[in-house]
C-alpha cells in the first residue's frame, strides 16, 4: 500500500513542490501589496480578451489538475481531497496572490508581466509528463520564475 502510494504521491509531490515554488507556499510574513499590483495583472495584454496574468495562472492551474486527474484516482481519499483542493483554480490563483512575483509586479510591471505569461503559456502548451518533471526547465522564463520564488528576498 504504501509503495503504490509513493510511486503515485512522488510525482505529484514535484508538481506540489513547484506549484509552492512558483506560488510561494511558504509561511512567509504576508506583505501588503498596493492596489494597483491586482490592476497591473488584471490588464489584457495587447487588448486580446482573457490574455491577463491571472488567466494565464488559472489556465496554468487548470493543466496541472488535468495533469492529475489520473493520477489522483490512485490515492487515499484524504489525499485525494487534499490534492483536489490545492489545485482548485480559486485556491491556486489565491496562492499566487501570495507569491513573490506577484508582488513584484508592482517594481517592474512590464518585464515580470511578460516573463510571468511566457512561462504560463510554455508550461500549459507542454505534455503532462514534462510538466510532472519540473516546469523550470521549459523555458528561460520559467528558469527566471523559479530563481525569482527561490530568491531570499
Amino acid at each position: 500500500m504504501i509503495s503504490k502510494i509513493n510511486k503515485t504521491v512522488i510525482p505529484f509531490g514535484l508538481v506540489l513542490v513547484l506549484l509552492g515554488v512558483a506560488f510561494s507556499f511558504g509561511c512567509s510574513k504576508k506583505k501588503k501589496v498596493p492596489a494597483a499590483v491586482e490592476s497591473v495583472w488584471k490588464a489584457d495584454q495587447e487588448g486580446m480578451e482573457n490574455s491577463n496574468g491571472f488567466a494565464w495562472v488559472s489556465k496554468y492551474c487548470e493543466k496541472v489538475r488535468q495533469c492529475a486527474d489520473r493520477d489522483m484516482k490512485t490515492l487515499d481519499q484524504d489525499s485525494e481531497a487534499i490534492l483536489e483542493k490545492r489545485l482548485r483554480k480559486d485556491f491556486c490563483l489565491e496562492k499566487f496572490k501570495e507569491s513573490k512575483v506577484y508582488t513584484l509586479a508592482a517594481q517592474e510591471p512590464k518585464l515580470v508581466i511578460n516573463r510571468t505569461i511566457s512561462c504560463l503559456k510554455v508550461a500549459t502548451e507542454a505534455d503532462c509528463s514534462l510538466i510532472k518533471k519540473g516546469v523550470s526547465e521549459l523555458s528561460e522564463d520559467c528558469k527566471w520564475l523559479q530563481t525569482l520564488q527561490n530568491s531570499k528576498e
